[in-house]
């Protein structure tokens, strides 16, 4: 269930800490496990195309095209009229435990988001390229599962326009940027599939999924 349930403005910095837990560590077991993370990412795409088409008027396409958003948001009734698009992130596992100290921009590990940095890069182009195509602004929203153990903020999801996410992107830039070991599970038949540059952004400054087809429904 796509649920947040969670007045992600107000959390105090207080919410932030982590308490007294071992689940999480500070040091990575070095696992990235590509072939599963394409499994559960293109599972909650479905979740999220399911969750769409029954609460709005509108019909998602999945992408076929490289680089570009999971989904293509688009009114059937008006010759498949592209509204928006969408981009999942799932993010399973244990929080960045090490992100306030490896982060310049101080992020605590229960707040921080993470994205593929090219990814992040090539939505900003993707808004580019539908400004030309369709000579009109397509807004791109990226969804995040937060799927991780912390009992107040394990399961939420939260989403969050990629204009706004360039405006946190152009402020901060490289304080936020980190870019991981390269692992054995980054390979693939010998080439390298993992994606080592990350970006981060904070659940503070995302919205709740709640307000995700009340926003679609306006554009």
């Amino acid at each position: 269930m796509l649920q947040c349930k969670i007045d992600l403005k107000n959390i105090s910095d207080n919410e932030l800490i982590c308490v007294e837990c071992t689940i999480c560590k500070a040091r990575s077991k070095l696992i990235y496990p590509f072939d599963k993370d394409l499994k559960t990412s293109d599972d909650l795409v479905n979740s999220i195309k399911e969750y769409i088409e029954r609460n709005s008027i509108y019909s998602c396409v999945k992408t076929v095209i490289y680089k570009k958003p999971d989904l293509s948001v688009i009114d059937v009734k008006q010759d498949d009229k592209l509204i928006c698009r969408i981009e999942s992130k799932l993010l399973e596992g244990f929080a960045f435990m090490k992100s306030e100290y490896l982060l310049k921009a101080k992020l605590k590990p229960k707040e921080t988001l993470v994205v593929d940095k090219p990814k992040l890069l090539s939505y900003f182009e993707c808004e580019q390229q539908d400004w030309i195509q369709h000579k009109r602004y397509i807004p791109i929203f990226v969804v995040w599962k937060f799927d991780r153990p912390c009992k107040d903020f394990g399961g939420i999801t939260i989403f969050q326009e990629v204009k706004k996410l360039k405006m946190i992107y152009d402020s901060y830039r490289d304080d936020r940027a980190f870019e991981r070991q390269t692992v054995n599970t980054d390979f693939r038949n010998g080439k390298k599939m993992g994606i080592t540059a990350k970006y981060h952004f904070s659940i503070k400054e995302c919205r709740p999924i709640e307000e995700l087809i009340p926003t679609i429904l306006n554009l």
